[in-house]
C-alpha cells in the first residue's frame, strides 16, 4: 500500500482574523441553463468570521415568488448553485433578490434583473 503525504500551508494554522465589518454581497450572477427551468445562482461575499444565513428569493415579472432557497450559516464567502424554479416563462424578466443576515439582522441585499434566456458562460 503506498501512502500519500499532504504538505499543509502555514496559513493553514494561523489564527483567523478578526472581522472588521460585517458581511456583505460583492459579486452576484445569474445563468439560465438551457431548459429555462434551473438557475446558476453565483454569489461572492466578503470575509466574514461568524457565519451568515443567505437567503435566495427569484420573482417573476409580476413579483411572484417562482424559486427560493435559504442557506443557514453558510460557511464559506463563495456560493455556486443550482435554483429550481416553480414556474418559467421563457424570455420574461425576473429579479434574483439575494439577502445576508446574521443574528436576526439583514446586513446586505442585492437585487439582480435578468431576462430568462440561455446564454454560454464565458467567465
Amino acid at each position: 500500500m503506498t501512502t500519500c503525504r499532504i504538505p499543509l500551508s502555514p496559513s493553514t494554522f494561523d489564527p483567523p482574523k478578526p472581522e472588521t465589518e460585517p458581511p456583505r454581497i460583492e459579486r452576484l450572477a445569474v445563468h439560465p441553463y438551457p431548459d429555462l427551468k434551473r438557475l446558476w445562482v453565483r454569489v461572492q461575499l466578503t470575509y466574514f468570521q461568524r457565519y451568515p444565513n443567505v437567503r435566495l428569493l427569484c420573482l417573476d415579472e409580476r413579483g411572484r415568488e417562482v424559486g427560493e432557497m435559504l442557506l443557514v450559516e453558510w460557511r464559506d464567502p463563495y456560493i455556486s448553485l443550482t435554483m429550481h424554479l416553480r414556474r418559467f416563462e421563457p424570455g420574461a424578466n425576473y429579479l434574483m433578490r439575494v439577502e445576508v443576515a446574521r443574528d436576526n439582522q439583514l446586513l446586505d441585499v442585492q437585487e439582480h434583473p435578468f431576462q430568462l434566456v440561455f446564454n454560454e458562460v464565458t467567465e
